[in-house]
């Protein structure tokens, strides 16, 4: 007999996520919202966002409103979270000007040596 497969993402993993749910209502609570006005901003009732707050996971899509809906992303927390390496365009954006800037100081450091040479052989 072959073991039951159809329900293979419901088993956990030691490397999981947090329960999305509980990290849901955590940042709700923390940041003092109250879940009525939370569920207007999603047009659901309040018992859906209730039921939320159970499930170990939830749809991106959900995910995504209720990013926006309090402010939080909980996307990039979550990507945070992989033991995956990556660097949004923004920090690419970043590191690219870090370079920039590094060659520029490397250069005026050499150019400010070699005055100082300069000025003491004037001297």
């Amino acid at each position: 007999m072959m073991p039951e497969r159809s329900k293979k993402f419901l088993q956990k993993e030691d490397k999981d996520p947090v329960h999305i749910g509980n990290l849901v209502h955590w940042e709700i609570k923390q940041k003092l919202l109250r879940k009525k006005d939370i569920a207007d901003k999603l047009s659901i009732a309040p018992t859906t966002l209730n039921q939320y707050f159970k499930q170990p996971s939830l749809q991106t899509v959900i995910l995504w409103r209720l990013s926006r809906a309090i402010n939080f992303n909980f996307l990039m927390y979550l990507g945070q979270k992989l033991d995956v390496d990556y660097l949004t365009e923004k920090e690419q954006t970043l590191q690219e000007q870090l370079k920039i800037k590094e060659k520029e100081i490397y250069t005026l450091k050499t150019q400010l040596e070699v005055y100082k040479q300069i000025h003491k052989v004037n001297n």
